[in-house]
């Protein structure tokens, strides 16, 4: 198949021998003699922190096993924005984006159960689905996966070409830019699929951004009562109670004194931390119980200081983390939104269209209190 081609250059950038920008369609002999003969699109690509433009690029070929989708909307997550500052390693010239959903165009040979003008959400983790994890059904965790607007071109674009397994349909019932927040919660399934919260067992969720959010409503659904919502801005924290939480505003309280408190001293089952910093980390560990358990939930690229290992000892804690998401996450994503139980409109605090993509990255960045979910238009 042609994405093991696509893979083995991938390893061969990881070894230095190829150049950065070959697996995508910003560099390369064949790829700039092909533009010639391939419409264009836009796409914004970055090719130095902070310098990102969006240009003309050759609309990507459709290989064998592979779609050719029409992007539709793409949401920012803090990953974007820490590959644009340079704070995140990636191959440039690069096309950012990576949370997407789209209407397909054109399909490959040898793609089966997907045709032009099916609506699809985009996974946008790279797998090869060869390696023993890929095997065993973790193909978030694939030898030799990556992501979308990372290691290979992503969907700040009109068009991305995709592995057909990798675009999902959604029904219609779920808008374009609703959709893209299907990415943030097949995360938040996978995170919660790894604890399986049982009814009746407390809850604390540090950090109220799209995702925290997301974690608040399925710890509810699951069953958590209480679950506590926690965070400093006071707006979210009444999208929290709207799905079912006790809320701790963190800029009033101290969060750790009002969960003991709240729990007569003992402390919650189960604490996800959402935020991915030092501090919270830290009351994380100390508002959860004696044989409780800590989901660093959290995204923190940069190594943590001050980490609160005593209580690992001490207090025996379970510490697990969570990374990416699974076809299957995606499918119970799908369908729990569908059901209506979780309402993913109230996430989208702000929208803007691709030539503004600049400007909307440095809202999420400058401005993190005042944003959840970041929708460009494509």
């Amino acid at each position: 198949m042609a994405y093991l081609a696509d893979f083995k250059i991938l390893e061969e950038k990881k070894l230095g021998l190829s150049t950065p920008g070959k697996f995508g369609l910003l560099q390369g002999g064949r790829q700039k003699s092909d533009a010639r003969r391939r419409k264009d699109m836009r796409a914004a690509v970055l090719r130095t922190p902070y310098n990102l433009k969006v240009e003309e690029v050759p609309r990507p070929e459709v290989k064998p096993g592979y779609v050719l989708v029409n992007v539709k909307s793409t949401a920012i997550c803090g990953t974007d924005v820490g590959i644009y500052k340079g704070k995140i390693a990636a191959s440039l010239p690069r096309i950012l984006g990576h949370e997407s959903t789209g209407e397909v165009v054109e399909v490959g040979p040898e793609v089966t159960g997907l045709k032009p003008g099916d609506r699809v959400v985009l996974n946008s983790v790279i797998f090869c689905r060869h390696c023993p994890y890929c095997y065993t059904g973790q193909v978030n965790l694939c030898e030799h996966g990556g992501l979308m607007g990372r290691e290979v071109d992503g969907t700040f674009a009109d068009y991305v070409a995709v592995p057909d397994f990798n675009a999902i349909k959604i029904p219609d019932c779920i808008s374009y830019e609703d959709g893209t927040s299907l990415i943030a919660l097949a995360t938040v399934v996978r995170s919660q699929s790894r604890i399986k919260i049982t009814p009746g067992e407390t809850v604390a969720v540090l950090g109220q951004g799209a995702a925290g959010l997301l974690q608040t409503r399925l710890a509810v659904l699951a069953g958590a009562d209480p679950v506590f919502a926690i965070t400093r801005s006071q707006w979210k924290l009444d999208i929290a109670a709207r799905f079912g939480a006790q809320t701790i505003n963190a800029r009033d309280v101290d969060p750790v004194a009002a969960v003991k408190e709240a729990t007569g001293g003992r402390g919650v089952d189960i604490v996800i931390e959402s935020v991915g910093s030092s501090a919270t980390l830290r009351q994380a560990m100390e508002m959860v119980r004696p044989g409780g358990t800590v989901v660093f939930f959290g995204i923190a690229p940069a190594s943590l200081d001050d980490f609160y290992g005593y209580a690992m000892y001490y207090k025996e804690l379970t510490l697990i983390g969570s990374r990416g998401m699974t076809p299957r996450d995606f499918e119970l994503a799908i369908k729990v939104v569908e059901s209506g139980k979780i309402d993913l409109a109230p996430l989208i605090s702000h929208r803007f269209d691709l030539s503004q993509v600049t400007e909307a990255l440095e809202l999420v960045d400058k401005n993190p209190g005042e944003v959840l979910r970041v929708v460009v238009n494509i």
